[in-house]
């Protein structure tokens, strides 16, 4: 186990296998936003494969403080550790649910996806994935609390499980924006530059967005990296069938300032997801001022509220006729779109999220 100036003792500790540059799906942004916060009284503990990762760098950490690393096969060091609850937030580590280890104390699960089947399938929705199923059902049957990112998330966890409805809170995600008021960028009368930025993975609706611009005059730049090699091949063999290589460009994964400088480097983002459980790469948008042309499946909804410039992904030609509204649309439109949607950023700040945890273990200590 490696510490970084860690408490003898934490209200709170939060269990993950993803933190600062230790990145493998989707929570790292949440899990940075939290550190950024996370006062005295909390700490992070990152449960890391040794096999993946055989040396650990400092410098991938978001700080220099209230962090300990503990190997997945030494899950016991954890149960060394004095804290008062546990907020797990991958359904992958259950193996902390270990009586040795929690040894009795609370646990807090948060849900940043119910791991279902897109599209969902209520009669099957796990499809094959018995593992997940079994392992997600015992973090959720151990928790004291279960968190949702989004009431999207709570309306499916509710209806699949009713008996665990009672004790689901919903709590967004949230960011610190560097920019809290209203930014936007300037009008242009001519927008044909759109991106895709975020994991491949067949749920992101990459493979769609690409079979959309068949039909639009423009050219779409893809920020992604390789995590799913078949997917990857599938849309490159469409690119090429489809006579697209002239129009579907890939750029590699983004972060850090590249991945700031590929989003200026844009018209607008698009965000084609078959279904988002919230959605943290439109606060990326929205807070470097870019344009987004999203996705109303899943917490994307509750972000965007009634913005123009959405649709339906299941809806065939959907996501074209949004491109072409979103290029067409005048700039009284298209200003009173983007204020209202920059207006939404206090909805999903940092401090909000913060607060919100900070009650949620205040009623649970109680």
């Amino acid at each position: 186990m490696m510490t970084f100036r860690y408490a003898e003792h934490y209200r709170a500790v939060h269990l993950t296998n993803e933190i600062g540059g230790y990145i493998i799906g989707g929570i790292a942004s949440y899990m940075n936003e939290m550190y950024a916060g996370h006062e005295a009284d909390t700490g992070f503990i990152h449960i890391y494969d040794p096999q993946a990762l055989p040396d650990l760098r400092a410098e991938l950490y978001p700080g220099d403080r209230d962090i300990a690393a503990v190997r997945q096969d030494e899950l016991h060091r954890v149960g060394e550790l004095s804290f008062d609850m546990a907020v797990l937030h991958f359904y992958g580590l259950s193996e902390v649910l270990d009586p040795t280890i929690l040894r009795g104390r609370r646990l807090i699960y948060v849900v940043h996806s119910v791991p279902t089947v897109e599209p969902f399938n209520a009669a099957t929705p796990f499809g094959e994935n018995m593992e997940v199923k079994f392992r997600f059902e015992q973090c959720c049957s151990y928790a004291s609390a279960i968190v949702c990112i989004s009431e999207a998330e709570r309306i499916k966890l509710a209806a699949l499980y009713p008996g665990w409805a009672a004790k689901i809170a919903v709590i967004p995600n949230g960011m610190k924006f560097r920019q809290p008021d209203v930014c936007l960028p300037p009008f242009r009368s001519e927008r044909r530059i759109f991106g895709f930025l975020g994991r491949m993975d067949y749920r992101k609706g990459l493979l769609e967005c690409v079979k959309a611009f068949r039909r639009v005059d423009g050219e779409l730049r893809i920020a992604s990296g390789r995590e799913d090699p078949q997917h990857l091949s599938e849309i490159l063999l469409y690119r090429e069938t489809a006579e697209l290589t002239g129009k579907v460009r890939f750029l590699g994964w983004c972060q850090g300032e590249r991945k700031q400088s590929f989003l200026n480097s844009l018209d607008a983002l698009i965000i084609p997801s078959l279904y988002e459980p919230f959605g943290y790469v439109v606060l990326e948008a929205m807070d470097a001022g870019i344009p987004v042309i999203c996705s109303c499946r899943g917490g994307i909804a509750e972000i965007i509220g009634d913005y123009r410039f959405q649709f339906d992904p299941y809806v065939e030609g959907s996501m074209e006729n949004a491109i072409r509204d979103f290029q067409e649309a005048d700039e009284e439109t298209w200003v009173r779109e983007l204020s209202g949607l920059q207006q939404r950023k206090s909805l999903f700040s940092a401090s909000r999220m913060h607060d919100a945890y900070r009650a949620l273990f205040s009623g649970l200590a109680d």
